[in-house]
């Protein structure tokens, strides 16, 4: 029960931080929060990056690359909307979906 519970607090954390890098773009950071803008692209690079590694091979034009800058005071994160975060989001959802399924059969109650 507390794996299916684990899992379901990584997928929603997985989520929620895709669902701030998506919202970068149409937000200005405050100062307070500002250094932690280079931790979430970090953290959700390493998100994206098996579904960048899928896309990469179909060449898909048009993915604005952008990167976190931090210097003199000012952080910067994308600029414009990022599709391939929408794309990671429905693909985590897909494995989230899988994942839970699995260990609810596997962790079933007998009875």
């Amino acid at each position: 029960m507390i794996f299916i519970r684990l899992a379901g607090l990584f997928f929603a954390i997985v989520q929620i931080s895709l669902v701030l890098r998506l919202a970068l773009p149409f937000v200005d950071v405050p100062p307070g929060l500002a250094e932690y803008v280079p931790g979430l692209l970090e953290l959700t690079d390493l998100w994206l990056a098996p579904v960048q590694a899928v896309v990469d091979q179909f060449t898909v034009t048009g993915l604005a690359e952008s990167l976190a800058v931090a210097g003199e005071g000012a952080v910067q994160g994308p600029e414009e909307f990022e599709p391939i975060v929408l794309v990671g989001m429905v693909g985590w959802a897909v494995a989230a979906v899988f994942v839970l399924f699995v260990l609810r059969l596997i962790f079933r109650p007998a009875g």
